[in-house]
Parts: structure tokens; C-alpha cells; sequence
């Protein structure tokens, strides 16, 4: 049985109150240097997601990836000076395939395994949206596509996935994946948009010819859904572009959030429409955050920052139980603790953490665990 941790969502309902401009800062100590892309180029992000660069520059024509961490961490360039966008980034999700399932972008999650014969039913989707498994048809029952910020539009199963997170991003996560589909083999689902936050000390300027992308991978009826960008500096200006879409509204909608205190030269495009508001916070303090701190047995400790894994052997006990820790939410807080196994459907168990009078507070959950299928455990928020 191995058993790792996992990041999980949470949605704050308490915020705290934005800095003032002569104050803010991007949360960069400039130690990456600067970062200027002159042509396609492809980062490895470091352990926690972060470059904490003097500026950054992208050049016209120039597109900048990133190969995702260990931990799938969200991408975040940060800058004690001025950011110039001419170019692109992309942080989108990729389509799936025949033999496996598409990858979300870093922060984004994946898409469901395909099916493999009649004994071998494909995958949900990963992620609090992600869609279900089932046939190639659009029909009520087939293989649904990711959501996020929206439930996908086009399409008839009712097997998609739930809207979910907050339009602050805070905390930022990335888009959901698709539905796998049944066959010999069928097809996996794409994987949701990654998530990206840009931060300045100063200001961040997107000429015509900018792009910011974290859409979701693109495969009709099980598309990932999009992803999430931040954009946080006193001054955000230029006519550049931000998407975190699927095309043709087969998966979910991501969410768009600028945050900034002068709007006088915005004028970006934004797809969905972005959320412009002034919360002048990079990495809110205390940040509530959910963990399971225990499963099927096994201890893990607070802060582990990996997924949580299951494989039980033929032969072993399927009952088992799950402990979920919430910590700084000052809350009573509605959890969804999801078995979601790498063939079939996952399965939700509902619980609730009264982090009212106690921090961190617990909870025990009951849950079955198939046997000999590999199972990841999440605790997401509701």
C-alpha cells in the first residue's frame, strides 16, 4: 500500500484587507534574477512553483511552458520591478489518448484513464469538477467533460463535472479533467488548465501581441475544463489577451482574476471575463488550508504536500476510514472527502469539521476502498 498526501482545495469566506500601493509588494526577493524569454522555452518548476525574479520579459513571438513539479504546484513568476509581456505563456492542458489519460497543466489536474475491454471501465476525471467515465455517445450516460468556473455547455451527459473554487483565487488551483471513455480501448480525458499567477512590485504591461493561456485540453465531449490566472501589480495595463477556455464550450470555463489599484490603461481581453478587483494580496496569512492526516491506516504528516494513494490487495479489509484536518478556517466546514479510483467511478463521502472552537479540529470518515485498483483519496471544501 503506498500511501503520499495531497494539497487539497479549500475556499477561505474570510479575506483580508488589501495593502496599500506604496506598500505592496509581489512577495518576490529577486533571488531567480531576471527572466527574459527570447524564444520558446520550457521551465521545470522548482519544488513550490515560484520564481522570484528582479523582471520579467517575454518577447515578441516567444512562447513560454513549464514541465510540471512533483507536487503540481501552480506556476508563479513573481517580480520586484516591472513585467513586460509580448509573447505568450501557456500553462493549458493537453488532450488525451488511446493508452492514457491527458495532463492537466502545473496546477491543473488530469483527465480519466481510458477503458481497457468490458472488464476495465474507464476513469473519472481528476479534480473537485471533473467529469465521469462512460460511453463515446453524447448521450444521457456518456463520458463527461470537466468544469471549474462553469459547467460545459455544449454536450448531453449528465455525467459532467461541478463548478467549484472561489473568484478570488485564493486559494489558486487549476482546471478539472475529463470523463474517460469506454472501448477497447476507449479514450482518456483531457486535462484541465493549469494555474498561473503574476505578480510586480511595479506594474505589469501586455502589449497587442501578449497571450496568458491556461485552457483545458480540447477533445470534444470529455475536454478538460480551463484553468486560472492571476494578474496582481499597482498598475495592469495593455490590450493583451488572457484565456482559460475549452473550445467550442466542451469543458468548463476556468476563472480570470486581476487584481490592481490603477485601471486607467487596462484593456485586456479576457475569456471568460475577468474578475478586476483590488485584494492586493499575493499569499494570504494565516491561509486556511484542509489535510488528511490519516489514511486506511497510515499517519501522514500535516504539510506533506502529496497525493494521497491507495492500493489494497485482494484480501484485504475494505472498510476503512479517512482523517481530514482543517486548520484556520474558524468555521464550521462542509467537506467532501472523494475515493476517486483509476477505473470507475469515484465515490463522495460528505463530512463536516467544526474548526469553530478548536485549530486545528479532525474528523474520522468511513469509507470502503476498492481492492486491487489504485485509489487517490482527496478532501476538498464544499
Amino acid at each position: 500500500m503506498a500511501i503520499a498526501k495531497l494539497s487539497a482545495l479549500f475556499l477561505s469566506s474570510l479575506i483580508a484587507c488589501a495593502s496599500p500601493a506604496q506598500n505592496f509588494s509581489s512577495g518576490s526577493d529577486g533571488s531567480y534574477g531576471p527572466l527574459n524569454i527570447t524564444s520558446n522555452t520550457t521551465l521545470t518548476l522548482p519544488s513550490n512553483g515560484t520564481f522570484n525574479c528582479t523582471t520579467i520579459t517575454i518577447a515578441s513571438g516567444a512562447t513560454l511552458t513549464f514541465n510540471r513539479n512533483p507536487l503540481n504546484t501552480p506556476v508563479y513568476l513573481l517580480a520586484t520591478s516591472n513585467v513586460l509581456l509580448n509573447g505568450y505563456i501557456d500553462v493549458s492542458g493537453k488532450q488525451g489518448s488511446g493508452s492514457s489519460r491527458g495532463e492537466g497543466g502545473p496546477g491543473g489536474f488530469d483527465g480519466g484513464n481510458p477503458g481497457l475491454g468490458p472488464s476495465v471501465p474507464p476513469g473519472a476525471g481528476y479534480g473537485p469538477g471533473g467529469g465521469k467515465g462512460g460511453p463515446d455517445d453524447n448521450t444521457d450516460n456518456s463520458a463527461g467533460a470537466g468544469a471549474y468556473g462553469s459547467v460545459p455547455a455544449a454536450g448531453n451527459s449528465t455525467n459532467k463535472g461541478a463548478s467549484y473554487g472561489s473568484p478570488l483565487l485564493v486559494p489558486l488551483t487549476g482546471g478539472s479533467g475529463g470523463g474517460g471513455t469506454i472501448g477497447s480501448p476507449g479514450r482518456g480525458g483531457s486535462g484541465g488548465g493549469g494555474a498561473i499567477l503574476i505578480a510586480s512590485s511595479s506594474r505589469i504591461d501586455l502589449s497587442p501581441d501578449a497571450n496568458v493561456s491556461a485552457n483545458g485540453g480540447h477533445d470534444g465531449y470529455i475536454s478538460g475544463s480551463g484553468g486560472a490566472i492571476r494578474l496582481i501589480a499597482p498598475i495592469i495595463a495593455g490590450p493583451g489577451t488572457l484565456s482559460a477556455i475549452t473550445g467550442d464550450d466542451y469543458g468548463g470555463t476556468g476563472r480570470i482574476r486581476i487584481d490592481t489599484l490603477d485601471r486607467n490603461s487596462l484593456r485586456l481581453a479576457s475569456t471568460p471575463y475577468a474578475n478586476v478587483g483590488s485584494f492586493m494580496t499575493v499569499f494570504p496569512s494565516p491561509l486556511p488550508r484542509l489535510d488528511i492526516i490519516d489514511a486506511a491506516g497510515t499517519p501522514i504528516p500535516e504539510g506533506t504536500n502529496m497525493p494521497v494513494t491507495v492500493l489494497l490487495p485482494f484480501g484485504s479489509t475494505t472498510n476503512r476510514t479517512v482523517t481530514v484536518q482543517a486548520r484556520n478556517f474558524n468555521i464550521q466546514v462542509p467537506i467532501n472527502v472523494v475515493l476517486n479510483p483509476e477505473s470507475g467511478d469515484p465515490v463522495v463521502y460528505p463530512a463536516t469539521i467544526d474548526n469553530r472552537t478548536s485549530n486545528p479540529a479532525q474528523t474520522i470518515v468511513n469509507v470502503v476502498i476498492p481492492l486491487n485498483v489504485l485509489v487517490n483519496i482527496s478532501a476538498w471544501t464544499r
